[in-house]
């Protein structure tokens, strides 16, 4: 992956929880709960398995991806309510990312909280968002 696109990923995991808690906020209304963490995700030194940042890695990089489609959709409209469904369809789309990888958003948003402060929690996950795998 070129500069900008790693520069894009690196900005997308400094905003993650910008999106998040309104997508969370989302899932809980609509019926689709948090499930509980899932058993084996951290060792006991709170250190995350590499099952756990593939997964989350591959999210934060299609998240990116729906994040910059919606945001250019976002920015050819003037019309609040054509942007506020723009705001709604992204939302579910990532909700969609979050549980094809067999994470709860709640899961996401941990393990995004811990990458802003885990720096090299941080460089594991873009790694695996630059991959592409």
């Amino acid at each position: 992956m070129n500069e900008v696109g790693m520069a894009a990923l690196a900005a997308a995991l400094g905003v993650a929880l910008a999106v998040t808690p309104s997508v969370a906020q989302q899932t809980q209304q609509g019926g689709r709960g948090a499930a509980a963490p899932q058993s084996g995700a951290t060792t006991q030194q709170g250190k995350l398995s590499d099952a756990t940042v593939q997964k989350v890695g591959t999210a934060l990089r299609q998240m990116a991806t729906i994040r910059q489609e919606y945001s250019e959709r976002a920015q050819s409209t003037t019309a609040p309510q054509q942007q506020k469904e723009l705001t709604d369809q992204a939302q579910t789309e990532m909700v969609k990312v979050i549980s094809d990888q067999g994470l709860s958003v709640q899961q996401y948003n941990q393990v995004i909280q811990m990458a802003q402060a885990d720096p090299g929690l941080k460089e594991r996950l873009l790694q695996v968002a630059q991959s592409g795998d």
